[in-house]
């Protein structure tokens, strides 16, 4: 949902792509998330601190028609694999929309964890909602990934 209200165009401008793709590519950490449908959204570890071992997960997918198909499930898989493999990450967390319940249960689903809630952090159209914080640890990624 990225916190945006309104309806997703199902393309957008030529220079807008690029300008996306620019930045994507620049990216330290960033994915095309690309099925038989095409392009259909991207995923990032964002604020990645290397003292830490920490980063933060975004993933978006950029139509509803994309939604319920398992793609950001696998998609989030992958980026973990890459996060608690070869970059050696502890934890890597992201922030959701209390309301977005369809990615919360994705979330859970892939073994993330709610730490918390930030009350009213998230302005959304004309009114205030909460974000919820979680978080998944390499242990418990890699104790998911044995029970399959």
């Amino acid at each position: 949902m990225y916190g945006v209200v309104g309806d997703t165009p199902e393309t957008m401008p030529r220079a807008q792509a690029e300008g996306w793709l620019k930045n994507l590519t620049a990216h330290r950490c960033a994915w095309i998330i690309d099925t038989d449908d095409g392009v259909v959204g991207e995923a990032r570890l964002d604020d990645i601190n290397e003292t830490d071992r920490r980063a933060r997960l975004a993933i978006g997918l950029f139509h509803e028609r994309f939604l319920g198909r398992g793609i950001g499930r696998q998609a989030i898989g992958l980026v973990l694999q890459h996060a608690f493999g070869p970059l050696g990450l502890h934890r890597v967390d992201l922030r959701v929309l209390s309301y977005n319940m369809r990615a919360i249960r994705c979330y859970e689903a892939c073994g993330f964890v709610r730490e918390g809630t930030e009350r009213e952090s998230a302005r959304v159209g004309d009114a205030w909602h909460d974000d919820w914080i979680m978080a998944i640890l390499a242990d418990e990624f890699s104790a998911a990934r044995g029970k399959t």
